[in-house]
């Protein structure tokens, strides 16, 4: 029986709470970018000039977003060695790798809109072509901020060391889409039950839903990037994470 990969990451997650600070962290440089961008007033800016005034913008966020997931990656890479890292740790090590970070983020940005202004232009069966390259991007791309963080490359080579690295992490990559998708799917009944509760006889139980959700989503953005971590570390040949169940990788490699 295939061991459970995520149910793993979670068990580090339990054992390292302050790594949950960093998808908050995430969100909310994100939120942040947006605010200032609409505050500002930059939101009103349309037309040719508005196009760089948009990327400028997604960049920006981008950046925040994958610095932050660096940072948790740092911490995680700790966790699997032994270590007890602290919050200032990730961060120091993400700060560190700044400049990379910043063009992983460009580039992964320009991808994004390119693909997104295609789709918008092109008939169904160029909308599925669109698709498939996005999710072979996406998983090319999936051990991007490990590698980043870990090896010290450059953006451009991260990109080439995650691609070398797909040929043995594919099927693991589509297994834990799926079931990060069904636990989410699985989990968040009772914050519906509760939502359901709150608009139809006491309101207030509404913020009790909304936090139970955003708690839900925020252990799993961490989770995803404990397994990511843990997933490049066996690619890599890494030894065993203490916190991971004797052989819980081992067999993670065979096609599914």
């Amino acid at each position: 029986m295939r061991p459970d990969l995520i149910a793993a990451s979670f068990t580090v997650l339990r054992s390292n709470r302050r790594l949950i600070i960093f998808p908050i962290l995430s969100a909310a440089s994100v939120l942040l970018t947006a605010l200032i961008f609409f505050v500002s007033g930059l939101s009103s800016v349309h037309g040719t000039a508005g196009y760089p005034v948009y990327f400028a913008w997604y960049c920006l966020s981008a950046c925040g977003g994958i610095f932050f997931n660096c940072a948790l990656a740092a911490c995680a890479q700790e966790c699997l060695s032994g270590g007890h890292p602290t919050v200032t740790f990730g961060l120091q090590r993400a700060l560190d790798r700044i400049g990379p970070i910043f063009f992983w983020a460009v580039a992964s940005s320009t991808v994004g809109i390119l693909l997104r202004f295609i789709e918008l232009r092109v008939p169904l069966a160029g909308k599925i072509a669109v698709w498939i390259f996005g999710a072979a991007w996406g998983m090319t791309t999936y051990l991007v901020v490990p590698v980043l963080i870990i090896e010290d490359r450059d953006a451009i080579d991260s990109i080439r060391r995650s691609a070398q690295l797909l040929r043995d992490t594919w099927g693991p990559q589509l297994v834990s889409g799926i079931r990060f998708g069904w636990r989410f799917l699985l989990f968040v009944v009772p914050g519906v039950i509760l939502g359901a509760i709150g608009a139809t006889y006491y309101p207030p139980v509404l913020a009790l839903a909304a936090v139970y959700i955003v708690g839900l989503i925020t252990a799993l953005a961490a989770a995803r990037g404990i397994f990511s971590v843990a997933l490049y570390r066996y690619a890599t040949g890494a030894a065993n994470p203490g916190d991971y169940p004797a052989g819980a990788m081992s067999g993670a490699f065979r096609p599914v």
